[in-house]
């Protein structure tokens, strides 16, 4: 059985990402947790992957970023399952075969994560947005317009220490 929990903390360990995550409550196999500065922001890691949800007033308004995953053998190696089954149908090109399931992990899904904080770390907020009950949460980059439906448009809450600076 993979440990995606030890390798998730692993990974946060020895990596420099460019906004923190805070572990909010880990359990075998799940981990739920946070973004600082993001406090509309919350993470749930499990065997499937990566979820980071967009939070307004106590509800989860979207799913904003999520990576699956399903470590599967594949070409003397471990490639995503999900992504192994489309490669088969046609609808994607082939996989890339990692040495270890560590590796798949963190390569597939990891480092997409590190990719999209960087977004994030250099936003402009989060668009909550509401299209007459069906909702989407958006991260706005410096200089696009706020979306017409937008109900909020949420920013980095930055420590004291930092308004300061």
């Amino acid at each position: 059985m993979i440990d995606v929990v030890a390798i998730f903390l692993a990974w946060l360990e020895r990596s420099a990402l460019p906004v923190g995550i805070v572990i909010a409550n880990s359990k075998p196999n799940h981990v739920r947790f946070g973004i600082e500065g993001w406090n509309c922001l919350h993470g749930s890691l499990s065997d499937n992957g990566i979820e980071v949800y967009a939070v307004r007033s106590g509800e989860c308004w979207d799913i904003i970023w999520d990576s699956d995953i399903s470590p599967k053998e594949f070409d003397n190696g471990w490639g995503c399952g999900l992504c192994i089954d489309a490669w088969e149908k046609g609808l994607y090109p082939k996989p890339s075969s990692y040495v270890s399931p560590e590796a798949l992990w963190v390569e597939h899904t990891l480092e997409p994560l590190r990719s999209w904080l960087e977004q994030l770390a250099t936003s402009a907020g989060i668009a909550f947005i509401d299209y007459d009950g069906a909702t989407e949460a958006k991260l706005l980059q410096k200089g696009d317009q706020v979306p017409e439906l937008a109900v909020e448009v949420v920013g980095r809450c930055l420590p004291i220490e930092e308004l300061d600076a």
